[in-house]
């Protein structure tokens, strides 16, 4: 059989499940990394997927976590922080609109991502506020709506925070933050039905990856974070590199 689905080769299907099994394994071992792993990795591979089909995938992860913590979750916070993704998401929306070729988005999703990658590296603590809240909510917005990595953002302003608290309302935000971007990429025309068969076929990756992923969390977290960002690195300079060419 030469392809899956008309839209998705068995070499592109395997290494795609690759990326989404390492990314799991990455995101439960560390606690973050699976969409600034793979969201960049698949781009290189198959870039019509990229960032709807990790948004798709998102959506179980974000919300099962949300779920199962959902009594720990602030939910005055909730309200403001979904409010500055969807200023975000609407910011990604008009982007989107005006991206006139793949190449640019490349060049767009590659500098973004590198962004995403100095913010982790770099970002230090700031005051836990209102408006801190919402301004990194709206970054967050924009970043998770073109690249499906807005977790940076959200990092900074709760660290430091109880991490019942934390794992809960991150899950809840990424979950409306998938919805949010998914809808911006509708309207827009940069997601279809491809994006979302493509999640259920790499969903069985993913669960895989998180079954197999306790040996992993006994290695240096710095080692895994180091990895991450590194990988995530080279795959955004590439994209950037591709769309200039």
């Amino acid at each position: 059989m030469d392809s899956i689905f008309d839209f998705l080769t068995l070499g592109e299907l395997l290494l795609c499940c690759g990326i989404v099994f390492f990314a799991s394994i990455l995101q439960v071992s560390i606690g973050m990394g699976f969409g600034m792993f793979a969201s960049p990795l698949i781009a290189l591979v198959k870039p019509e997927l990229v960032p709807g089909a990790i948004l798709a995938m998102g959506l179980f992860v974000a919300f099962s976590g949300a779920w199962r913590e959902r009594h720990n979750i602030p939910f005055q916070e909730l309200k403001l922080g979904v409010g500055g993704r969807v200023i975000g998401s609407m910011i990604a929306f008009a982007l989107l609109l005006i991206i006139p070729n793949v190449e640019s988005f490349f060049i767009i999703f590659g500098v973004i991502m590198l962004v995403a990658i100095v913010m982790t590296v770099y970002g230090r603590k700031i005051e836990f506020s209102d408006k801190n809240l919402l301004t990194l909510s709206v970054v967050s917005g924009l970043m998770g709506s073109i690249t499906a990595v807005g977790a940076p953002p959200m990092a900074i302003i709760y660290h430091g925070r109880d991490s019942s608290i934390i794992r809960p309302t991150l899950n809840a935000f990424f979950f409306s933050g998938s919805v949010l971007g998914l809808i911006s990429l509708g309207f827009s025309g940069w997601v279809s039905i491809q994006h979302f068969i493509a999640a259920i076929i790499f969903i069985p990756a993913m669960f895989i990856g998180i079954l197999v992923s306790a040996p992993f969390k006994r290695l240096p977290t710095k080692v895994l974070s180091n990895l991450l960002l590194g990988l995530s690195a080279i795959a955004s300079i590439s994209l950037i590199f591709i769309g200039l060419t």
